[in-house]
């Protein structure tokens, strides 16, 4: 794939003492994608995501990432540019807008100065958290209102590619609304890669995304059909 963002090359992976996650797994995600993971629990979908941003290391074969392996890139610089949220958020002791700002207090950091406080209200009114404050504490908020912040603080950092483990799993009908309305938007205003692990039926509303099965060590391509849902699975 020649407009791949991400590649994988005869990639095989194995946890110590466990039969082969992945096999021998050749995949592209292109450039913009807006792509579903699904399989079986425990087939491997949460070990692709932590393998496309360099949290795990194939025990064979290479994982590129713009052409270029991930062993190449620095960890912590690649990580703000592939950002991977995982189901259950973890929010740092303190308040809600140091959470927020937590990004820009590392050497590597690229933005020259973090949001002023307006900004970063304006993008809370904008996941509907409009009734949290910056001084809120963190480690209050639902969990519904962690991941939505968690998703903030991820497009602080400016991301070319999203890698999101469940992150409506656990939340309720509103908020599973809100972080999949800012997701697809994400991906269709900025042209983000959105690679998302699911178990949902049905894909978010205004994206016909590109589906993968994972089952068996291997990855392969399912047919989204009407709804964006027929031939996958759940």
């Amino acid at each position: 794939m020649a407009d791949a963002i991400f590649s994988l090359e005869g990639v095989s992976f194995a946890y110590p003492g466990g039969r082969a996650v992945l096999a021998g797994v050749d995949l592209g995600i292109g450039e913009g994608e807006f792509v579903l993971v699904r399989g079986p629990s425990g087939a491997g979908k949460s070990t692709l995501l932590r393998l496309l941003n360099g949290l795990l290391v194939p025990a064979a074969g290479v994982v590129r990432f713009r052409g270029r392996p991930l062993a190449t890139y620095d960890p912590t610089r690649l990580r703000r540019r592939v950002v991977y949220l995982q189901q259950t958020p973890v929010m740092a002791e303190g308040t809600v807008g140091d959470n927020l700002l937590l990004p820009f207090r590392f050497r590597s950091s690229d933005r020259a100065a973090p949001p002023a406080a307006d900004e970063l209200a304006g993008l809370l009114a904008a996941v509907r958290l409009d009734g949290v404050g910056l001084e809120d504490a963190a480690d209050r908020l639902s969990v519904g209102q962690r991941q939505r912040l968690a998703l903030i603080r991820a497009l602080l950092l400016g991301p070319e590619a999203l890698l999101l483990d469940e992150p409506t799993a656990a939340l309720d009908p509103e908020s599973r609304q809100v972080v999949e309305e800012r997701l697809v938007a994400l991906h269709r205003e900025r042209g983000v890669t959105v690679v998302l692990v699911t178990h949902a039926g049905e894909a978010p509303a205004g994206v016909r995304p590109r589906v993968l099965w994972v089952e068996g060590g291997a990855v392969r391509e399912r047919a989204a059909g009407r709804g964006c849902a027929e031939g996958v699975g759940t």
